[in-house]
């Protein structure tokens, strides 16, 4: 890499401890992963499945965006406020309506 490549730390020989550190905060900034736009018709499509799951206590599989990876779980689920709570066979976990990326039925065997 050099000083075109928009990182003058990484093109100096001699690195600082601070710079080193500045260096690295700059690749995981880089690395992180941005959200992905949710269309209109795909969150009317996540509202439907999720209002049929909670009226018939069906499962369904929920994608939770967080900047890591995206998160699957599959449980029956309520809503509380901006709560989703999906019950697993973990226990309960609690997400963030505005992370959620992706609901589909779960098919029962």
């Amino acid at each position: 890499m050099n000083i075109r490549d928009g990182n003058i730390f990484e093109a100096m020989r001699l690195v600082l401890p601070e710079h080193r550190a500045l260096m690295v905060h700059i690749q995981r900034e880089r690395a992180r992963r941005k959200r992905p736009a949710v269309t209109e018709e795909r969150l009317e499509e996540m509202q439907y499945a999720l209002s049929e799951a909670i009226r018939e206590g069906r499962a369904v599989r929920v994608t939770e965006f967080t900047p890591e990876r995206d998160v699957v779980l599959v449980g029956r689920v309520s809503v509380h406020g901006r709560e989703l709570r999906v019950r697993t066979v973990n226990g309960v976990r609690v997400v963030d309506v505005r992370d959620v990326i992706g609901v589909e039925r779960e098919i029962d065997k």
